[in-house]
């Protein structure tokens, strides 16, 4: 059913970018939604529901921190911060939740946007949900709504709003939050886009936390989902924002970045929905780090040597990836190693793996990774990433103490839509991700539930079970 309020002023809406945006929020409905992108959802669910878990184990100061101090705050019992069952004041749990989602970098992301939508996105719906009692249809829609918005808005404005140092999690996140909390509270198009206008006026984060400070970078999801569920309460009661926030003269697009394309922020609305094109990640690290990790690891396995055979190392990448995790070699923390291609890949020759536990401390200071980080040659080439090509990758050329030599290439690293990654192999994850936390039956009850997520009445159940 169409829940948008078909007034005189709805119908006086600006017809620009944020406009056009509202009105997609506002009128989706589950019953259009193909299945592919039901099921996609689904399984977006279930990754952000692991990552988040694997995180309650291993967790960052920040992360330990930041919920210490919103569970000392107290507060109205609205909705749960995952993984404590702790009810708290529904904006808080979504700040909570953003943040726990993103601290072991295990979240979804988008090639082409540049950003996590998940961690933004379904933090501020599970929570709304939770707040509202709503069902698992609602949520669904909900999802896809915000991961569309995130990736069109985020398309439009980069590679220029990435290279100024914004970080796309952080800043379009807000306004796909807005759009997922938006949908859940049925707001109209034109409170929608006070929703939207009101997020965008929040939109921070900035990529100066990949070269110092890098634990604070799960603090950017948490805060647009925060902010984004906020403007759209306010909105709900009446507050306005600029409905012309993306598109205005002073607007999102223009003071953020010095190129952007409202052509395809609006191309193709209710017809693709971009959830499908998000991909997953298999290595608990910054994205750009993959390809050399999938590289080396690929030649583990076709090939006998070991770490120690190594005389030298040589990994080209593409800029993007020098100027997010190249620039540290010995990293002192376990935050600064997830934004370390030379420790990421030497850490994969030497455990044969690249996990959870590669990044513990005992592991950073490991004599035989870091006598081999010592062998990495680190360089950038522009060949190396190729949208129209599909490439995004990495070059591995390892020569041995016998001078043999070895070589390796990934255009894409596995997760991406290219190189997909089955429902078995995301069970496995989430198996892998929980493993610390739940026992195997409960496991299998919590996928079962995720999985037939369009069935369930109300999404307290999940969350309860969880």
């Amino acid at each position: 059913m169409d829940n948008r309020v078909d007034s005189k002023e709805d119908r006086n809406l600006n017809p620009g970018a944020t406009g056009r945006l509202a009105d997609f929020i506002s009128g989706l409905e589950y019953e259009n939604l193909p299945s592919d992108v039901v099921e996609k959802t689904k399984e977006t669910i279930l990754d952000y529901v692991g990552a988040l878990l694997a995180s309650c184990s291993r967790g960052s100061i920040l992360s330990e921190r930041l919920i210490e101090l919103i569970i000392r705050n107290g507060g109205t019992q609205e909705a749960t911060i995952l993984g404590r069952k702790v009810k708290v004041p529904v904006i808080n749990a979504v700040l909570c939740n953003g943040v726990l989602s993103h601290v072991v970098e295990l979240d979804d992301g988008h090639r082409v946007a540049r950003g996590h939508p998940g961690v933004t996105v379904i933090s501020s719906a599970l929570a709304v949900s939770e707040y509202l009692g709503l069902n698992g249809k609602e949520f669904i829609t909900a999802i896809v709504a915000g991961y569309d918005i995130l990736v069109r808005v985020a398309f439009s404005v980069n590679p220029s709003h990435l290279e100024r140092g914004f970080h796309t999690t952080g800043t379009c996140g807000t306004f796909a939050a807005a759009a997922a909390a938006a949908k859940l509270l049925k707001l109209s198009a034109r409170e929608t886009a006070n929703a939207l206008g009101l997020a965008g006026t929040q939109a921070a984060g900035l990529l100066e936390v990949t070269i110092d400070g890098q634990m604070a970078k799960a603090l950017h999801p948490g805060k647009a989902a925060q902010a984004g569920v906020l403007a759209a309460f306010l909105a709900k009661e009446g507050v306005e924002g600029p409905k012309t926030v993306i598109e205005g003269e002073k607007g999102f697009a223009k003071a953020l970045s010095d190129e952007y394309d409202y052509e395809f922020m609006l191309k193709d609305l209710n017809k693709v929905f971009h959830i499908n094109d998000c991909y997953i990640k298999f290595y608990p690290s910054c994205r750009h780090t993959h390809p050399s990790v999938e590289a080396v690891l690929d030649l583990i396995k076709e090939n006998e040597f070991r770490h120690s055979d190594i005389k030298d190392i040589l990994i080209r990448t593409y800029p993007t990836a020098i100027s997010f995790a190249g620039e540290i070699y010995k990293p002192k923390t376990t935050e600064e190693a997830k934004f370390s291609i030379p420790y990421c890949a030497c850490a994969a020759l030497v455990k044969g793996k690249f996990g959870l536990k590669e990044l513990e401390p005992d592991c950073l200071y490991d004599s035989s990774i870091l006598a081999l980080i010592d062998k990495v040659k680190l360089v950038s080439d522009q060949n190396l990433e190729n949208y129209s090509q599909r490439r995004k990758g990495a070059e591995v050329y390892i020569v041995l103490n016998n001078d043999n030599k070895l070589h390796n290439k990934v255009d894409l690293p596995k997760g991406e839509l290219e190189h997909p990654v089955s429902r078995d192999e995301l069970v496995e994850k989430f198996i892998y991700c929980t493993d610390a936390y739940f026992s195997g039956e409960k496991q299998e009850k919590i996928i079962d539930q995720i999985l037939n997520l369009d069935n369930l009445s109300s999404i307290n159940d999940l969350i309860a079970f969880i």
